[in-house]
């Protein structure tokens, strides 16, 4: 039996429709997304989210490329190397942990690698986007594999960039 959806990707600057920003389905005319949080599929009106992104974003997949987005849980997931401020990271200094974002399209959901070996919500991504403090912290971007690498030298674990 084949798949009766039509599949979408969302790929809005600066994400592509190979490196996406949210999946999307279509039945009937009726609307649903891959929640990145919690990684099922929710109706439209669902934790606010109304309608579907703008058409000139939105680009059509085939079911087989949906189902691998929607198993590769890393490729809707950023990663950045962490530094106190810009002048660390122009000093050759190493970063001091790691920083994720998955922009989910309920929300927004940014976590800080902690002390404590965990991820937690953090606003760190959000400070370096939106400079307003007078001291942001400065973010370079890295693969999955080089956050896990830097966590693993950083605090001694493995397995820490699992979704």
């Amino acid at each position: 039996m084949s798949d009766p959806y039509e599949y979408f990707v969302k790929a809005a600057p600066p994400y592509t429709e190979e490196r996406p920003s949210s999946l999307w389905r279509r039945l009937a005319g009726r609307w649903e997304y891959l929640s990145l949080l919690d990684w099922e599929w929710h109706a439209l009106s669902a934790d606010g989210v109304t309608a579907p992104p703008a058409a000139e974003v939105l680009f059509p997949v085939p079911a087989e490329r949906a189902a691998a987005l929607e198993a590769d849980r890393q490729i809707w997931t950023r990663y950045w190397a962490f530094y106190f401020d810009e002048a660390e990271w122009r000093d050759g200094e190493e970063p001091t942990t790691v920083v994720r974002r998955r922009r989910s399209p309920e929300r927004i959901y940014d976590e800080t690698f902690m002390r404590t070996n965990e991820w937690q919500p953090d606003s760190a991504v959000y400070e370096f986007f939106h400079p307003r403090g007078s001291n942001p912290p400065h973010l370079v971007e890295i693969g999955v594999d080089e956050a896990e690498r830097l966590l693993q030298e950083i605090r001694g674990v493995t397995g820490a960039t699992e979704l």
